[in-house]
This record gives structure tokens, sequence and C-alpha cells, in this order.
């Protein structure tokens, strides 16, 4: 069975339910012992919270809820017009992060280049084709060579 959470207890507690929302609150309250139970310990906690009765000392505190509840309002929209002057600014700063970090790469490379006047050395292949370094692949045998040699260069020594 299905029990009944604590907000479905709090609005039947309210009124805040439909009629046919309430009948089956009420039908379930009756078959289950431990729903019953939460229902009761809600009922007496809303009673008292109903009965109690806040001292201001003789203050009227409205005024002063009501300023801090626009001052609330008003930092809630200051925070909200910086959250969205950052969504507009954020890209641009990104960009402009990003083309710098390029530039330092490639002036990096460009200054070595000016300086020695020679371009990087690529690594030997240790003698072996190169399309077989580029896929990992050994080979061990000089007929790997024969076979993977390029025929249309001894096609001509053939005839």
């Amino acid at each position: 069975m299905k029990h009944i959470n604590d907000i479905e207890i709090q609005n039947y507690i309210a009124g805040r339910l439909t009629a046919s929302g309430e009948q089956q609150m009420q039908e379930h309250l009756a078959i289950c012992k431990e729903c019953s139970n939460r229902w009761r310990k809600a009922v007496e906690v809303w009673d008292a919270l109903g009965q109690w009765d806040v001292d201001t000392a003789g203050r009227d505190l409205t005024e002063r809820i009501i300023a801090i509840a626009e001052q609330e309002g008003q930092d809630s929209i200051k925070r909200n017009n910086i959250h969205k002057l950052w969504k507009e600014i954020l890209p641009g700063v990104l960009r402009v992060a990003a083309s710098i970090v390029i530039a330092v790469g490639v002036g990096h490379k460009l200054g070595k280049y000016s300086v020695t006047g020679e371009t990087p050395k690529t690594a030997v292949s240790q003698n072996r084709p190169e399309y077989l370094a580029a896929l990992g692949l050994e080979w061990s045998s000089e007929l790997a060579w024969f076979i993977l040699e390029d025929d249309t260069a001894n096609m001509g020594e053939e005839q």
C-alpha cells in the first residue's frame, strides 16, 4: 500500500485538497494505522502553531518586515542583472582568452623558427615504411619489404 507523504498530510490539514482528494485521504487514513498516526501528530503541531502568540513588545513590525522584503526584492533584481551581464560578457571573454592562448602558442613556435631558421625535425621511423609507422605496425623481415613494395617501379624492369 502506498503511504501518504507529509506534504499531502499538510495540504489535507490546511484544507487545500479537492473534495475527491479529501475523500481519498479519509479512506486511506481509516485503513492505514501508520498514516493515521502521522496525521494525528501533524494536527497537534498545526494546532500548537495556530495558538502561538508572538510577543513583539508593543512594536508594530509590519513596516520593518515590508522594508526587509522590498530590500530582498531589490537585491534579487541586482543579482539577476549581474547574472545576465555575465551571460552576455562571458562568451566574449572566453573568445579573447582562446585567441591569446593560440597567439602565444603560434608565436612561440614561430619564434623558435626565426632564431634557428630550421624546421623542427620529426622522429625517424627506424627505416620502416611511414604507413606502417603511422599504423603502429611492426615488420621483421625483408619479405615484408618485398610484399609491401610498390610494384609499379619494378614493372618496367621485367618487361
